[in-house]
């Protein structure tokens, strides 16, 4: 029972540590910044030019951008752990792989829902520009779910790719092509014949992110993320055991 609060502790310290490190580290602030400016670029773009108020141009970008912003944000949390020695410190104490796994996880996850949560903004400005009748919440609500489960989906991917060694632009490169590789599958999809179609587009993000985007919260699309994040989290911690051994 001690043992078991000791973990819930620690994970908690870990995550808090990892969002504070966020918070003071001058990367991850011009790479926020850069996430804003853009989301921003894409959402009034159309506002302005077309007189449109919508959320499409976050389904159909933000995507790709996250594909490089996240593994930007998760390069360092184990490969800077494995590199200055302080990973050896935190193997010597009572934690599991997955404790340690888990703990940066959630501190990246609170630093990706943070930033959907800000995303918000937007939906205030369309209540403000579209007519009461006009706009559907429920596609609004729904589009900046799927862009945050996107972010947490990415975030474990590169925390996985963080796992591999200490170099953080191995953790990086490896990270975006997994992260640009669901995105384009989605892409490819409707080019290729049949069942394999069908199963490539269910492999890639498109069709999950639209479903959510237009309001329809299926279970498919949930276990689609869910299982993402399981699977690349269950890896990091594979190849955090493989080391101490």
């Amino acid at each position: 029972m001690k043992n078991a609060l000791f973990q819930t502790r620690a994970v908690k310290a870990l995550a808090g540590r990892t969002l504070r490190w966020y918070f003071e580290s001058p990367a991850a602030t011009v790479t926020l910044f850069v996430f804003y400016l853009l989301t921003g670029y894409l959402f009034a773009a159309p506002l302005f030019l077309l007189k449109a108020a919508s959320l499409r141009g976050l389904v159909d970008f933000v995507p790709l951008l996250l594909a490089f912003l996240v593994p930007a944000l998760t390069m360092g949390l184990l490969a800077e752990e494995l590199r200055s020695g302080t990973f050896e410190t935190l193997a010597t104490l009572p934690l599991e792989d997955w404790d340690i796994v888990l703990g940066k996880y959630l501190g990246f996850a609170a630093l990706n829902l943070a930033c959907a949560a800000g995303l918000l903004f937007y939906a205030l400005v369309l209540w403000l520009c579209a007519s009461p009748a006009g706009l559907d919440w429920g596609g609004v609500l729904g589009t900046l779910l799927g862009l945050a489960l996107t972010g947490l989906a990415f975030g474990a991917v590169g925390i996985f790719a963080s796992s591999l060694g200490r170099n953080q632009v191995v953790a990086f490169v490896t990270a975006f092509l997994v992260c640009f590789g669901l995105f384009i599958l989605g892409k490819i999809a409707g080019l290729l014949p049949g069942s394999l179609g069908a199963l490539v587009e269910y492999a890639g993000l498109d069709s999950h992110v639209e479903n959510l985007a237009k309001g329809v919260l299926d279970s498919r699309d949930l276990v689609y993320f869910a299982s993402l994040i399981a699977a690349f989290l269950y890896l990091a911690v594979q190849r955090l055991r493989a080391r101490r051994f």
